[in-house]
């Protein structure tokens, strides 16, 4: 999912309030504030680093690296389905529809219907003969629709 402009600018200002919350006032802490530090994560995670455990991170860091790898990791977006997917994809809704390959709404030998399917809008893309009577001349006259304007194989 792209960021919108105003999302951006929120952002930026949330990791400039916490860029400057870390860097105002002492930069070190002393070694009874380290020791008292770890007392404390100690108490309030057993699994703490003194133990073995995992590393403990405040919240606020936390908080700030989910920000920042929402902000930076793109999400995927969906890719597009082709022409002929999606004649393939019709044409295997219309043998289920039928007879030919079982009974309605279940098919015998997917493998071969598809195989068939496949080759009928392959056939109707290219302007080619194609299978006039049965599911296979419904297949091959919805994809002939759906391809109906462009210019592809021997016509080109």
């Amino acid at each position: 999912m792209a960021l919108s402009a105003a999302d951006k600018r929120e952002i930026a200002a949330m990791l400039n309030a916490f860029s400057e919350r870390l860097t105002t006032g002492r930069q070190v802490k002393s070694a009874e504030e380290q020791v008292l530090d770890a007392v404390l994560a100690r108490a309030l995670d057993p699994m703490s680093p003194l133990r073995g455990g995992p590393r403990y991170a405040p919240l606020e860091e936390r908080v700030l690296g989910e920000v920042i790898e929402t902000a930076i990791i793109p999400t995927k977006r969906k890719k597009r389905m082709s022409q002929f997917n999606a004649a393939v994809k019709q044409g295997m809704s219309t043998v289920k529809a039928s007879t030919s390959y079982g009974k309605k709404g279940t098919i015998n030998n997917s493998k071969k219907a598809f195989a068939a399917v496949t080759k009928t809008v392959s056939k109707a893309r290219k302007g080619r003969a194609t299978p006039k009577k049965g599911v296979l001349g419904k297949v091959a006259r919805a994809a002939r629709k759906r391809f109906k304007g462009l210019k592809i194989g021997r016509l080109a």
